[in-house]
Order: structure tokens, then C-alpha cells, then sequence
């Protein structure tokens, strides 16, 4: 009996302490952070043509397509529980404005900011000038300057542009940077702006100053066919409002420029049109869908051209190309005359090579539309502090599982990036966003649901005249229903409350641009297309929030991975707030060396 005592004792003792150890151990949180990396495999070639026939039989179809949808999230988001009304549009007040400028500065006023010399930064002990860097991009202001001095005018520029794109088109890796340009057009407008300055009457610093506008996009003579050989034969009645606004400017409107087919993929691959071509890598893609715009000013055809970003189409090809891409508040650029692929999740913006150059296209282009309703009722664009490099009592959010979720380069150089920012005064704080899983496939429900309706006349079980990939991904879409929808818009009202949250005590929010670097284009993919949910899934890792969100956001260059590919970092804010992106964006040139690309051409006169 007392052995059994004692060893009841010691066994109750010992339970005693396990229970102690167990409560007094720092207990592991768990965290809220779920998006997973997808291991699905790549299918091209044969592999594809047989999956998109066989999801054509409904029979198959059934057995097929949930397994498609598990894998692509579905069934997640339909467990989720969310207790927010569904937002239908992601409408931002003014008063989400904090900042305490509301008065919109004159072009001169921000141009004589702009043009101040800045300080040259301690970078590792040494003085690193502003953009000392291994090769100088040409920027709207060479181009005004050159014309004012006499060393060259726009008829000059749009010959040699003429030339450049007839010598890359029938090169043997053709870049396919463009899908539509006329010389006729081409030299009137460029002869009317010569003229202009030769008379002393330019109409400021874009006059002259060639301009790309994705194929989204309305822009006489040329009709509108979203990355398609099929979506519209004729010419538009009238120029889409942001070209109107660029036009009305002086800048040369050079051309349309090619994209992923309907806006559908990140790639920038289309087997329709042709797939336009990294400049930094011919080799690898661009990025989607604004593929041939990123691809334009990357090699150097022109320091500005027009995107809309729908799911990271803006910033992704930006990235993947070392360039600058903003996305702007939703409302904040009008997107009449843009073809309606998703309407509540598109933003027109500006694409450019410098961070300068995108504050001077956003200062043409926001501002309230007559045309569209949902533009009218925003604050003034401003640009006061653009050139301040004094960034003292900023806060980032950084969400540190979200933040390293990329490959090692891309980690590595976001980093050192924060870390100058650190140097001017940046403070950085942890944040967490939950369910960002659910959120990433809110916004797949959304944008294929919306691309689907708007497709839907051209949609055809048989003879259909899209590509493969496309067929696939609409086919998939057909398969969501309106519950999905809706809950898909219950978990935007959802993210848009937390973030505002999180807004009341950061900035702006600090992540890479991309999970990895631009991908490599692979020989069946050009054929018949590819589906890769993989490397979708990475390039678009940081981008939905913003769109489902309705929030700005920018991408801009950091660095480089092992490879000579260029690395962004995305800095996404509060509504109205650009002018603080922007800022920080054109701190950041201060730290970071840019490499020429592979593929690089200049228009203006050694």
C-alpha cells in the first residue's frame, strides 16, 4: 500500500510538474499568416490541348473541374466565415485622406521641386550621388530639354523610334513590344509638336515626349483588341479619357502595346499576337498583363506608357522589368474608354522608368471625369513634399511571414532597401492581415467572374477564339457561383476594414513586388500556351490586396537577383495618398544602382 502511495505520489508530482512547465513555457501563437506555396505542375503543349478538350465534356467536366477548384482555393473561401455586408465596389471617402495637403500644385511648381539637386547619401561609408547608377535612363525632361536646345526635335525622335521598332520586329527573338503603330500618324503628331516648339509655343514638358498606352485602352486610329485578333475590328469614336488627357499635353502617342491575352495571365505570354519579350533577358517574360508597356520603357522607346491594373498588371511587369509602376486609388484616374474586362478591380496608371517620371504622368492624369461618376468626389492631387528625402516619423507595416514569403534574392534586396529607408528616419513596425489566403481567392472569384461576363458574347464551348490557357481559366470561372461572389465581396469589406485599421498606425505597407523574378519563357509555351497555377501564384503573391482593396500602391526598382533580373518593392497606402508612394519611391533611387538592360535603345542624340 505505500508503494502504491508513493508511486502515485511521484506520478502525481510529475503530472504536476508537466502541467507547470507547460504553463509557464512561452506559449507559440498561432499565426494568421496562410498563404502556401502551390507545388502544382506546369502543363503546356500536348498536355494542355488534352485537359482543355476534355473539360469540354460534361461528364468529365464533373469529375475535372472540382479538383481544379480545390486545388485553386475554392473550397476554403466557401468555409471561411465572414461577417461583414458584401462591398460590391471599393469606394473610398476623401476624409480616408490624412495627409494634410489639399491644394494641387501647378506643373511648374512641381517641376521646379523636382529639378532641385539633392544631397548625396553615406552609402557604406562612400557618397553615392542621386541615381548614380551604370546607365541614365532618358526621362520626359531629356526629352523637353533636347527639343528647347536645339539638339534634336519630335520629328527627329519618332523617325529614329520608326526605325528602332522595324529593326527589333524583324530581329530573329523579336522583343514584340507593340501591336499597333502608324507612321503617318506617327509624323503628323510629331510634326505638329516641332512646330510648336519651333514657333516658342510647346505646350509644356510633354510635349514630344513619346507615349505607349496598352491595348486596353481607347486610342485613335487603332482598334481596341485586348491582346485578341478577334474583340474589335473597328477604330473607337474617340480617344479614351487618360490619352485625351496626353494628348492634350502634346505628348507623341507612339502606339498600342501588346498585353496578355484579355488581361487574364502575369506573364505576358499570348500565342495570338505574339509574347512580348523581357528586355533584361529575352529569354524570360516581362511580366502581365501590361506586358508590352513594361517592355517599352524598360528598352528605353519610351520613358512613359499607360497600364491598367486589374490584378497586379501594372506592378508585376514593372517589376519583372525593372521599372516604375503605380496603381493608383480606386476612382483617382478615370477608365473611360478602357474595355470593361473588371469593373471593380481595374485602375488605369502610369508605367515609367523613373519615379519622377510616374508623379509627372499621375499629375496629367488623376483628376475628377465628367464621364465617370465614380472619379468625381476625390481630393487634389498633391505633390508638395515629392522630393523630400527627410522621411523621419514615416511608418511602414511590415507583416513579416508575407514580407519573406520570396525567393532569397528578392528577400535579400527588399531588405537592404528598408534598411536605407531606416536611415532617413523610417520606422518600421510588424503588422499582421489575416486570412490573406481567402482574400487572394476573393479576388480570383472575383476578377474571372467579372472577365467571364464581360467575355461572355465571345465564349463558346466549341470553335471558340481564344487561347488555350484563356479557355481554361474562363471555363474554370463558369464554375463560380453567385454565393461565391458575394462572399468574395463580404471578404473585401472585410480586408478593407483591416487595413484601414492598420492605416491609423503605419503609412504605408511594405512588401517585394513579386515571390520571385521574371520567369523563363519556355519553347512549348509559345505554341499552344501553358497553365502554371505555380508560378502565377508567386508573381501575383502581393499584388491582390490593393485591387480587391481598392488601396494605391507602387512598384519600384531595388535590385537584382543572381541572374542580372531586376527585383521590385511594393508599397501599398491609404486611399488618396499616392503623393507618400511616390515619395518614398523617389527616395529610394538615392540607394539603388540601375544595370542597363540587355535590350536597350536611346532616341535622343549622344
Amino acid at each position: 500500500m505505500g508503494n502504491k502511495t508513493t508511486i502515485t505520489q511521484s506520478i502525481s508530482g510529475k503530472f504536476k510538474k508537466i502541467l507547470t512547465f507547460i504553463w509557464l513555457f512561452p506559449k507559440k501563437e498561432k499565426s494568421v499568416y496562410n498563404l502556401k506555396s502551390i507545388r502544382l505542375p506546369r502543363t503546356s503543349g500536348r498536355a494542355l490541348k488534352i485537359l482543355v478538350t476534355l473539360i469540354r465534356f460534361p461528364g468529365i467536366r464533373l469529375l475535372i473541374i472540382p479538383i481544379l477548384l480545390r486545388q485553386g482555393g475554392l473550397t476554403r473561401l466557401r468555409r471561411c466565415k465572414v461577417e461583414d455586408d458584401p462591398v460590391m465596389t471599393p469606394v473610398h471617402t476623401i476624409e480616408s485622406k490624412i495627409s494634410s495637403n489639399t491644394a494641387k500644385i501647378s506643373i511648374e511648381h512641381f517641376l521646379d521641386l523636382t529639378d532641385k539637386k539633392l544631397k548625396p547619401e553615406i552609402v557604406s561609408g562612400s557618397e553615392i550621388p542621386k541615381k548614380q547608377s551604370l546607365y541614365q535612363p532618358e526621362t520626359a525632361s531629356d526629352f523637353n530639354s533636347s527639343y528647347l536646345e536645339g539638339k534634336t526635335n519630335p520629328v527627329n525622335v519618332a523617325m529614329r523610334f520608326m526605325d528602332i521598332l522595324r529593326s527589333i520586329e524583324e530581329s530573329a527573338v523579336p522583343l514584340k513590344p507593340f501591336v499597333a503603330w502608324d507612321e503617318k500618324e506617327l509624323m503628323l503628331q510629331a510634326k505638329e509638336s516641332a512646330e510648336r516648339y519651333k514657333k516658342g509655343k510647346s505646350k509644356g514638358i510633354l510635349d514630344g515626349v513619346p507615349v505607349a498606352v496598352k491595348d486596353e485602352l481607347d486610342m485613335l486610329p487603332f482598334p481596341t483588341m485586348v491582346g485578341t485578333k478577334f474583340y474589335n475590328k473597328k477604330s473607337p469614336t474617340q480617344d479614351s479619357t487618360v490619352v485625351k488627357r496626353l494628348r492634350s499635353a502634346g505628348a507623341l502617342m507612339v502606339g498600342k502595346t501588346n498585353m496578355h491575352e484579355i488581361g487574364i495571365g502575369v506573364t505576358g505570354l499570348n500565342t495570338k499576337c505574339g509574347t512580348t519579350r523581357n528586355p533584361h533577358h529575352l529569354d524570360h517574360y516581362p511580366g502581365g498583363s501590361a506586358s508590352g508597356s513594361a517592355a517599352a520603357v524598360a528598352a528605353g522607346l519610351c520613358p512613359i506608357a499607360l497600364g491598367v491594373d486589374g490584378g497586379g498588371s501594372i506592378r508585376i511587369p514593372a517589376s519583372l522589368c525593372g521599372v516604375v509602376g503605380l496603381k493608383t486609388t480606386w476612382g483617382r484616374i478615370s477608365s473611360a474608354g478602357c474595355v470593361p474586362l473588371n469593373w471593380s478591380l481595374s485602375t488605369v496608371g502610369p508605367i515609367s522608368s523613373t519615379v519622377r517620371d510616374a508623379a509627372l504622368a499621375y499629375y496629367f492624369l488623376a483628376g475628377p471625369d465628367s464621364k465617370q461618376i465614380i472619379t468625381r468626389n476625390q481630393p487634389s492631387v498633391d505633390l508638395h513634399n515629392f522630393n523630400d528625402g527627410e522621411l523621419s516619423g514615416l511608418k511602414l507595416g511590415i507583416f513579416p511571414p508575407w514580407f519573406s514569403h520570396a525567393s532569397a534574392d528578392i528577400v535579400q534586396n527588399c531588405e537592404q532597401m528598408l534598411e536605407s529607408f531606416k536611415s532617413k528616419g523610417v520606422k518600421v513596425e510588424e503588422i499582421e492581415i489575416p486570412q490573406l489566403n481567402e482574400t487572394h481567392v476573393a479576388h480570383l472569384v472575383t476578377i474571372a467572374t467579372e472577365m467571364l461576363t464581360s467575355m461572355q458574347e465571345h465564349f463558346k464551348t466549341f470553335r471558340q477564339p481564344f487561347s488555350l490557357d484563356t479557355l481554361l481559366n474562363l471555363t474554370l470561372a463558369k464554375e463560380f457561383t453567385g454565393t461565391d461572389y458575394i462572399k468574395a465581396q463580404r471578404l473585401r469589406s472585410q480586408l478593407i476594414r483591416n487595413l484601414n485599421e492598420i492605416f491609423k498606425n503605419v503609412d504605408a505597407i511594405v512588401t517585394p513586388s513579386t515571390a520571385r523574378t521574371a520567369p523563363p519563357i519556355l519553347p512549348d509555351a509559345l505554341i499552344d500556351g501553358e497553365s502554371d497555377l505555380k508560378t502565377l501564384t508567386e508573381l501575383m503573391r502581393f499584388a491582390p490586396e490593393a485591387n480587391i482593396g481598392g488601396f494605391p500602391a507602387i512598384s519600384f526598382p531595388v535590385g537584382y537577383d543572381v541572374q542580372g533580373l531586376p527585383v521590385g518593392m511594393q508599397l501599398m497606402g491609404r486611399p488618396w495618398e499616392e503623393s507618400l508612394l511616390l515619395r518614398l519611391a523617389n527616395c529610394s533611387e538615392r540607394f539603388f544602382k540601375r544595370h542597363s538592360p540587355m535590350m536597350r535603345f536611346s532616341l535622343l542624340p549622344n
